[in-house]
């Protein structure tokens, strides 16, 4: 079966790429430095000619809701429909619930991911399948070290049901080569334990021996503090835990 997967250097593409890779998939990595890029649509026809699948794990580090709109809502199209010329599915990494106008009303990236998802269902209808995780334990890392003030960092109360993005990774692969989730439209996915990213963040900068307390702030309203984040029934529920997570990261 050949994969391609669209967005393959970041976190979660890199992951899927590997799981494919390891399960014996013919694994085409689409990314700008290799000619493909899903926003002007250039190399895009050309990396899906003959595919089975095409992966869709793109990101964009924007809250701006009109660049993240913009970002998720041109890509989708263009990813789209050279998937269809191709005759190819498609498998969206997405966010639980982020699609949700109670969610996202104060989060522009959500409301990028809730127009990635609207364009697809537009262009594909059933040929595209969501695989929605909750935030991944990597998040905290990033928030806390993106928004740093000397050792002191700052970040929103996140109540979520966090992932270790390898796990993700091994349920998007089911989904792209139907071994799980087959003719689902949509893959809801959580991690084991109900928490606060912010204590996420916390646990992990103790283990890297880092020094200077990490501040909760005001934002992005009270759906990422009540539990709106977490989907409900969960698909799937990932077995590593936080600390599992941080022993495998500081072996």
């Amino acid at each position: 079966m050949k994969v391609v997967v669209i967005g393959s250097t970041g976190t979660m593409g890199a992951l899927v790429v590997n799981q494919l890779g390891e399960r014996g998939a013919d694994v085409v990595e689409a990314h700008r430095g290799n000619g493909v890029d899903a926003q002007t649509g250039v190399g895009l026809a050309d990396a899906v000619t003959g595919a089975d699948v095409v992966v869709d794990c793109l990101n964009s580090l924007t809250q701006s809701a009109s660049k993240a709109k913009a970002f998720f809502g041109t890509a989708a199209r263009n990813i789209a429909e050279a998937a269809k010329a191709a005759g190819a599915r498609v498998v969206c990494l997405s966010i639980c619930n982020a699609a949700d106008p109670a969610v996202n009303r104060r989060m522009g990236y959500y409301q990028g991911k809730a127009e990635q998802e609207a364009v697809y269902r537009e262009v594909l209808g059933d040929r595209v399948t969501f695989v929605r995780t909750t935030q991944w334990f990597e998040l905290g890392d990033t928030l806390g070290d993106q928004m740093a003030l000397g050792p002191v960092a700052v970040m929103p109360h996140m109540v979520t049901a966090p992932l270790a993005a390898s796990d993700g990774a091994v349920v998007i692969a089911d989904a792209a080569l139907g071994t799980a989730h087959r003719g689902k439209p949509v893959v809801e996915v959580r991690g084991p334990q109900e928490m606060d990213l912010l204590d996420v963040a916390r646990a992990s900068r103790t283990a890297r021996g880092l020094r200077g307390a990490v501040v909760p702030i005001r934002f992005g309203g009270k759906a990422l503090r009540d539990g709106s984040l977490i989907p409900d029934p969960a698909d799937v529920v990932t077995p590593m835990t936080l600390e599992q997570w941080l022993a495998a990261k500081h072996a």
